[in-house]
């Protein structure tokens, strides 16, 4: 696995922070050049521009910008939007050219020089611009065509600006397997850092800056490994696997230290997985790999094959902020197009922003089904959609706690999942832009309805990190009325969120601070889970886990699966807190020694606190 060195890290990050300033700059020279934001447009605007101009004044006010008394609109939310999808356009296409993966619309891999003579022929304004609309051609679902955002364009000296930006970081880092993981938390990180002295309560909106984290590798595969690897060798004992569990932990019989995984089935096909919080899909795209060469071994399947069965029926993930779920498909497809060797057409992903609020009126949304010819059928469906406009209204601030299994769908109200395909083929022909930003909107929120309404076998992720004092007051009562024992930190509130999504015998696994598993505040959820839930896998990392500025926080890896304990289960753990960063943490996880307690006795100890040792 190719990773940023220090000095790649830290020059990316300078570039990022730079490319943010100047993008968002640009994209408000963009916006006001076509008097977005003026209540009439300019005397000498075209028909084109005007017409341009309305359209982007609509997904303004669906994105939250105010229209003034006076005709004015706000452009504050469509200026960031244009910005980051201006700059993420430039940084995939460079993405994929660097990684051979770039292509024309004919069908052939290009390099920017080739860019820079197609341009010339095809009409674009340069290089970069020819560059990301091939990039945004592969990438429909990250990059609509149709999105009036799309096209605007920026000023010559500000999008040579950008240019520069790119064009000055060497190609090492956009081959780096990690790169894609660092940029948003990059992109985040001055605003992340202004949040935090503020001193204000965090509310979703500004939630992804403040616990945007990306997770060191070794945490990412330790977890797998001793997961969905343990489980495998479980299967399997005595046979060789066809990927390298470096971090799977076994016991002196050979079997896995993690346990039997009683209630899993029997064939990877029949495994799924979800990452909850998937910031910009590191552990999505690490399961990846794992899934394809346990299926291609498994079924024969060719790499072209897995790829697409493993995208279409393994892998899921929900995360809060769009951006970033953005980021994490492109991810994916930048790691599946990888493992192919080549680039193809990859199936529907399961990904979605769960942070989606239905703008507008109630009316308006139901509109959105269409002529269904059956009356009672349309009846459904238009129940359907103000059953997901009602439920949906508190998404921006509880993202993937929002439980869509708390309504049920029946003969007068149709699913998510039944809506996701009435709403596509109603938008297909779509003409007014409000209604089609609209219908989009809605498909992605009935995507994320359908992916949150099922059970998962195994759930994994990095828990956001956020105390109870710092919640906002919609995000504080909420978890007090529907996870009072999880309360403290939002961090076990996702734990016991996941718990509850998983299949009988389905482990729920993540990073997560390991204070609750002592703090008294916990006693009531450490007895809930001791109780109810069968420990399979604790490693206490300690402080100096990450090698960013968050290096400082106690955490712990952890994995509970979804079934009552046995009297005698041994509660396995290994503790490596005395490594003093996250290099010899690293390399004490695959070698310190397991301790086993009996779960139970835990119940015995102090305030139930969770120990390796006797209290």
């Amino acid at each position: 696995m190719a990773v940023l060195t220090p000095q790649q890290r830290n020059t990316l990050e300078a570039a990022v922070k730079q490319a943010r300033k100047v993008a968002e700059q640009g994209a408000f020279n963009a916006l006001q050049a076509m008097a977005v934001n003026h209540p009439e447009p300019y005397a000498h605007m075209e028909a084109t521009d005007r017409s341009l101009r309305n359209s982007l004044r609509s997904k303004a006010r669906l994105l939250g910008d105010a229209l003034q008394a006076n005709g004015a609109q706000e452009i504050n939310q469509l200026s960031y939007e244009l910005a980051y999808e201006t700059w993420h356009k430039m940084l995939f296409a460079k993405f994929l050219e660097a990684n051979q993966l770039l292509m024309h619309p004919d069908g052939v891999a290009v390099t920017m020089e080739d860019c820079e003579e197609l341009g010339k022929e095809e009409g674009y304004a340069d290089k970069w611009d020819a560059a990301a609309n091939y990039a945004s051609r592969m990438l429909p679902a990250i990059f609509r065509v149709d999105d009036p955002l799309m096209k605007v364009g920026y000023a010559t000296n500000d999008r040579i600006k950008l240019e520069g930006i790119i064009e000055g970081l060497e190609n090492a880092i956009f081959t780096a397997d990690d790169a894609l993981g660092w940029v948003y938390q990059f992109w985040q990180s001055e605003a992340k850092a202004a949040i935090n002295a503020s001193g204000d309560k965090i509310d979703g909106e500004k939630l992804p800056a403040v616990t945007q984290l990306f997770t060191e590798p070794y945490m990412v595969h330790f977890l797998i490994d001793n997961t969905l690897g343990a489980w495998w060798v479980s299967r399997n004992l005595g046979k060789k696997p066809p990927v390298k569990f470096e971090y799977l932990r076994l016991l002196e019989d050979g079997s896995p230290a993690a346990g039997t995984f009683e209630g899993w089935p029997n064939k990877t096909a029949d495994v799924t997985s979800l990452d909850p919080c998937m910031g910009s899909g590191h552990f999505v795209t690490s399961l990846f790999p794992v899934f394809a060469a346990l299926r291609m071994h498994e079924e024969g399947l060719t790499k072209k094959e897995a790829t697409d069965k493993v995208i279409a029926e393994n892998l899921h993930g929900l995360e809060l902020d769009p951006r970033c779920t953005q980021i994490a498909a492109f991810n994916l497809a930048l790691t599946a197009w990888k493992f192919c060797g080549h680039y193809k057409e990859l199936p529907e992903m399961n990904m979605a922003c769960s942070g989606i609020a239905p703008k507008g009126k109630m009316e308006d949304w139901v509109k959105l089904v269409g002529n269904v010819k059956d009356p009672v059928e349309k009846a459904r469906m238009e129940n359907g959609m103000k059953m997901l406009y009602q439920h949906f209204q508190l998404a921006p601030e509880l993202g993937s706690l929002i439980d869509p299994t708390t309504i049920k769908a029946d003969m007068y109200t149709a699913s998510f999942e039944e809506l996701q395909p009435v709403l596509k083929k109603a938008l297909e022909n779509e003409a007014d832009t409000e209604q089609l930003e609209r219908g989009v909107m809605a498909a992605g929120i009935a995507k994320a309805g359908q992916l949150l309404a099922k059970k998962y076998t195994l759930q994994i992720t990095n828990v956001p990190y956020l105390s109870r004092g710092k919640q906002d007051k919609v995000m504080a009562d909420y978890i007090e009325k529907h996870y009072n024992e999880a309360k403290g930190d939002l961090a076990t509130v996702f734990l016991e969120k996941m718990i509850k999504a998983n299949t009988p015998g389905g482990i729920s696994c993540s990073v997560i601070p390991q204070n609750w598993l002592f703090l008294t505040s916990y006693k009531k959820y450490r007895e809930k889970l001791l109780k109810n839930e069968t420990w399979s896998m604790v490693a206490r990392l300690g402080a100096k886990g990450f090698q960013t500025p968050m290096w400082d926080f106690n955490v712990m890896l952890i994995a509970l699966a979804h079934t009552k304990p046995t009297h005698d289960h041994p509660l396995t753990g290994l503790d490596v807190s005395e490594a003093p960063n996250a290099a010899a943490k690293d390399d004490a996880l695959k070698t310190a020694a397991l301790k086993a307690v009996n779960q139970k006795e835990q119940l015995g100890n102090p305030d139930a606190v969770v120990a390796f040792e006797n209290i």
